[in-house]
């Protein structure tokens, strides 16, 4: 793959972990402060906006280590959280259309934003999991360390049993009778 489209990719990356960090930095402490009562602001006070806090930040650590690494299996904490916290808000819009009434709901800026961030954080993640999936960084080890799979080693070892049954039938003379 070209060097410029794989470090745009990871820029990109880089890019949702800094907007992610800033938004947990600022916006965690602001909401974890206040008590909230109702069921649909649940995920926004007191210890559970706490809780998510931390658990974002542990999924934006993943996320630079799966950059930093090149491995696409730090993606999926980052993914798993993202899809959390998404549903619950899905969640807490429908229950406000219903309660608070679908005009009010819908023409608000929430809808516009996440119209612009949702896509652009899965196209992300999905170009950055098939970057290090299709395009993988070469390993620079020397050790020459070879990992068989057990049915490559039955392979091998059949063929070394052909190869030494072989060699052994070729050694004698066909004895070919003449009439």
């Amino acid at each position: 793959m070209d060097k410029y489209l794989r470090q745009f990719i990871k820029y990109q990356a880089c890019m949702i972990i800094m907007f992610t960090l800033t938004m947990v930095v600022m916006i965690t402490p602001a909401i974890a402060q206040s008590n909230t009562q109702e069921i649909e602001n649940l995920r926004f006070g007191g210890t559970v906006a706490t809780i998510f806090g931390f658990t974002w930040t542990i999924a934006v650590c993943c996320l630079m280590i799966a950059i930093q690494k090149e491995d696409k299996r730090f993606i999926f904490p980052y993914l798993g959280v993202f899809v959390l916290d998404l549903s619950l808000l899905l969640l807490r819009e429908f229950y406000l259309m219903i309660t608070r009434g679908f005009f009010i709901e819908v023409f608000t800026i929430k809808i516009f934003i996440a119209t612009l961030i949702v896509p652009y954080v899965f196209a992300s993640l999905f170009a950055l999991h098939r970057l290090f999936t299709v395009d993988p960084i070469q390993s620079q080890r020397s050790e020459g360390f070879v990992r068989f799979d057990r049915n490559e080693m039955t392979v091998v070892e059949n063929n070394q049993t052909n190869a030494t049954n072989n060699a052994a039938n070729h050694t004698t003379i066909p004895v070919v009778a003449c009439s």
